[in-house]
């Protein structure tokens, strides 16, 4: 790994504005522009591109189709990437399957699973909270029952992210009801099309379909499937957790929002004048622009603490706390530019009617602004981060 210099970050960051000019075609952009999500074969294309040029998985080992980058180089890459417009990849793959199967995965299982993850010839989801148990995880009841050389699944789980587009899943289950909760959970890995599983719609209040609940009726999944232990998922769970942390400050989302809030603001006129040009709504881009800065280095502290600490611990509660509000917030100063125009979230504009004199789609930001409601909840609710806050480091 040769020094990453001043200049090295130079031509690092021209060479992702490049592959980004080059690889990203108008309907790509326009879809990143506008805050929604690729379909399932863009995203499967742009991995593809990523792992063509070596960049699929940046914080995996090189063996495995990773880099060799370091902390340093991950972070720019994240960042160039939101600045130049990229998609933001769905992470239950490179992020979280990956770095588990390579710590506590057997020879087999990462020969077998690891490379058709960073293609994505495999979509993998994530199956931990469950009706009854959300921010309380380990309280979950989905069972499994060993039976000879297979596990046999019932229960459900819910808030499944693209569980319609997966065809694996990595999921908690409880093993032993007999033992303290944290004790008795598993680790399985269970693919979707197996008999008995389900997959049932949970669509957002205005039509979006991002989440999912999964039920299982005996499900038989095959013991060689069970990662780790039986019985000792918890601790693979809590590992997993760690890696998901690390994402839950969604700076790069903060970032590619910025922007777009930037652009309209030069388009978008009122009294002769851009809002880029109004002093009250430049002052507020500009604090904006602080905290997402804040935020970006906050997330650089968490991975530095990573690597030192192999946790990030409590630390990860504030970082998920503000990266919701400066999301949020950049959402609630987009949704104030457009105005009116932000409001027919299920309506199709054609790309030509102006909107306040911007020339935009602009249905998707009130979906944006009620979607970022859902991550305030998601992964430990604010009040439950609140709560870590208060007792681990004010000891309150």
């Amino acid at each position: 790994m040769t020094e990453f210099t001043k200049e090295a970050e130079a031509r690092f960051r021209k060479e992702i504005a490049d592959f980004v000019d080059r690889s990203l075609d108008e309907e790509g952009r326009r879809q990143v522009e506008l805050g929604k999500p690729l379909s399932r074969n863009g995203f499967v294309e742009w991995q593809r591109k990523l792992v063509a040029m070596g960049w699929g998985a940046p914080h995996w080992p090189k063996e495995w189709g990773g880099t060799d980058w370091s902390l340093r180089q991950r972070f720019v890459f994240e960042e160039e990437m939101a600045l130049q417009g990229a998609p933001h990849m769905v992470g239950f793959n490179t992020r979280m399957l990956g770095p588990i199967l390579l710590t506590y995965g057997t020879d087999a299982q990462k020969e077998r699973f690891l490379p058709r993850a960073l293609t994505f010839k495999d979509w993998w989801c994530q199956g931990y909270s469950e009706p009854s148990s959300g921010s309380d995880l380990a309280s979950l009841q989905t069972r499994a029952v060993r039976e000879e050389n297979s596990y046999v699944v019932n229960g459900s789980k819910i808030w499944t992210t693209y569980g319609h587009y997966a065809n694996w899943m990595f999921c908690l289950v409880r093993t032993d009801p007999n033992v303290k909760k944290q004790e008795g959970i598993s680790f399985l890995l269970i693919d979707m099309n197996s008999p008995g599983l389900l997959v049932q719609p949970v669509k957002h209040f205005y039509g979006q379909h991002v989440f999912n609940q999964i039920f299982f009726d005996d499900v038989r999944v095959p013991a060689e499937n069970l990662v780790g232990k039986e019985n000792e998922g918890w601790t693979i769970a809590k590992a997993l957790l760690e890696h998901e942390r690390l994402a839950t400050s969604r700076h790069s989302e903060a970032r590619r929002k910025l922007g777009r809030l930037i652009r309209m603001a030069k388009q978008t006129r009122y009294d002769d004048k851009t809002m880029l040009e109004d002093s009250y709504f430049r002052q507020r881009i500009a604090q904006l622009a602080i905290n997402v800065r804040a935020v970006e280095y906050s997330t650089m502290r968490a991975l530095e603490k990573y690597i030192d600490d192999g946790e990030v611990g409590f630390f990860a509660s504030s970082l998920k706390l503000c990266g919701v509000a400066v999301n949020q917030s950049v959402d609630e100063a987009i949704l104030d530019l457009l105005g009116p125009g932000s409001l027919p979230a299920d309506s199709a504009y054609n790309g030509d009617i102006p909107v306040a004199g911007l020339v935009a789609d602009a249905q998707f930001a009130t979906e944006a602004r009620y979607y970022m409601r859902g991550p305030a909840i998601a992964g430990g609710s604010n009040e439950v981060q609140r709560a870590i806050i208060s007792k681990q480091v004010l000891k309150l």
